[in-house]
């Protein structure tokens, strides 16, 4: 059955392992935080993003730090059924927002890096990120019947201050047009659905 927006969020979170949830958007707001290293640093780093909703969000990581996968050397599976050796299924995004707006249902994945916008990584990446969400949205549907369209998009946030050689004149990768560049000063305490994206992909 196709739900309304609100409606399938509140099914989705009934659903979901909360043990993923980085942020349930109390305070209609999520904050995304990474720790990273940088290679003068004795101790990690942390960075944070906060981004407005406009109506109910929750914001699952799906990636884990760097320094927690150097300590633990591994990664919990996604899917866990699966071999997780070195397949399609293993790779992941950093983030994926989930979140209404009006009638829509919306879901953004979201790629932190650190200075490299070169496509070897980010790509797949983000393509990962939107499988997941496929496959999300086609288990729960599977199993319950609950159905909705999704408005899906794909953000890299950076802090390379010499971003242009990587975009196009809309500031979309030119590796691949369906991603966005924001720098991450540009992003931090704006509404998430006003970030701009020529590229809306519907799953």
């Amino acid at each position: 059955m196709t739900l309304a927006a609100s409606t399938y969020f509140q099914h989705l979170k009934a659903y979901i392992n909360s043990d993923y949830v980085m942020h349930d958007g109390s305070d209609s707001k999520v904050i995304l935080s990474e720790k990273y290293f940088r290679p003068e640093d004795v101790k990690p780093q942390e960075r944070r993003v906060e981004l407005l909703l406009p109506g109910p969000g929750m914001a699952f990581k799906l990636d884990h730090d760097d320094f927690e996968i150097a300590k633990k050397k591994s990664k919990p599976a996604l899917f866990h059924f699966l071999d997780d050796n070195a397949k399609p299924w293993s790779r992941r995004c950093d983030f994926v927002i989930f979140y209404t707006s009006g009638r829509a249902f919306h879901a953004d994945c979201i790629e932190f890096k650190s200075k490299s916008l070169t496509a070897e990584k980010i790509v797949p990446q983000l393509k990962a990120g939107a499988c997941w969400v496929r496959s999300l949205k086609q288990t729960v549907e599977h199993y319950t019947g609950d159905t909705r369209r999704i408005r899906l998009r794909k953000f890299v946030f950076a802090d390379n201050d010499n971003p242009g050689a990587y975009l196009d004149a809309n500031r979309q990768l030119n590796a691949d047009p369906s991603i966005r560049y924001y720098h991450f000063d540009e992003v931090d305490g704006q509404p998430l659905a006003a970030l701009a994206n020529t590229s809306v992909q519907e799953v």
